[in-house]
C-alpha cells in the first residue's frame, strides 16, 4: 500500500518535472528564435548603412570634382547636400521675366517634340529626356551660369537633373511643378489656337448686342 502510494507520488513528480522541462525547452527555443531574428534585423541595418553613407557622400564628391575642374558650385547645394536646386514654376517665371534675354541662362525642355510644338517657354531648347545621354555633351553648354530644366509635371525633369548633375553640371534649377503650373509667356501651336478662339468670340458679342437692341 505504502509502496503503491510512493510510486504514484514519484510518477506525478516525474510528470511535473517533465512538463516543467518541456516548458523550459520551448521557452529556450523561442528565445533563441528571437535572438536569431534580432540578429538578422541588425545585420540588415548594418548592410544598409554603407549605401546610406555612400548616398550622403556622393553629392559632396561630385561637388568637389566640379570645384577641382574650376567650376562654381552653389554654397546652398553644398550645405544641403543636394546636386541641384528645386524651384517652383512661379519662381522660375519671375526669373524668366528678368533674365529672358540673358545668354548665360539656358531653358531646357525635356519633353517630347510633339509636346514642345504645342507649347513651350520662349527660347527653350528641346532635348527629350531619353536623348540626353547621347546629346548633352554637344548640345548642353557647360559655360552657362544657370540651366532651368522643365517638363510637363516635374518627373522627367527630375530624372534629367539627376543625370546632368552626375555628368559635370552644378548649375541646375529643377522646375518641380513643370509647365502645367507655368503662368508666364509661352510659344507654340496651342498658343495660336487660343488666339483663334478669342477672335471668334467677336461675332457672338455682336449677336448679343443685336438681341439687346431688339428687346429694347
Amino acid at each position: 500500500m505504502i509502496m503503491s502510494e510512493f510510486g504514484l507520488i514519484l510518477s506525478i513528480g516525474s510528470l511535473f518535472v517533465a512538463v516543467v522541462a518541456l516548458w523550459m525547452v520551448r521557452r529556450l527555443r523561442q528565445e533563441i528564435s528571437d535572438i536569431k531574428r534580432e540578429r538578422y534585423y541588425l545585420e540588415q541595418k548594418v548592410k544598409s548603412v554603407v549605401p546610406q553613407i555612400e548616398a550622403t557622400i556622393e553629392p559632396l564628391r561630385i561637388q568637389v570634382a566640379l570645384l577641382a575642374q574650376g567650376k562654381s558650385v552653389s554654397n546652398q547645394l553644398i550645405r544641403t547636400g543636394r546636386l541641384y536646386h528645386d524651384i517652383s514654376a512661379k519662381e522660375a517665371g519671375e526669373i524668366f521675366s528678368a533674365d529672358s534675354q540673358d545668354a548665360q541662362v539656358l531653358w531646357l525642355d525635356v519633353r517630347t517634340k510633339a509636346e514642345f510644338s504645342k507649347r513651350h517657354i520662349p527660347g527653350a531648347k528641346l532635348i527629350p529626356v531619353e536623348d540626353l545621354e547621347t546629346r548633352y555633351q554637344t548640345e548642353v553648354p557647360s559655360t552657362v551660369e544657370k540651366i532651368f530644366v522643365y517638363c510637363a509635371g516635374g518627373d522627367r525633369s527630375r530624372l534629367a537633373c539627376d543625370f546632368l548633375s552626375r555628368h559635370g553640371f552644378g548649375n541646375l534649377y529643377h522646375i518641380k511643378d513643370g509647365l502645367q503650373a507655368w503662368s508666364g509667356r509661352t510659344e507654340g501651336n496651342e498658343a495660336g489656337a487660343l488666339i483663334q478662339i478669342a477672335s471668334k468670340s467677336k461675332p457672338i458679342n455682336q449677336i448679343g448686342a443685336t438681341i439687346s437692341t431688339l428687346v429694347y
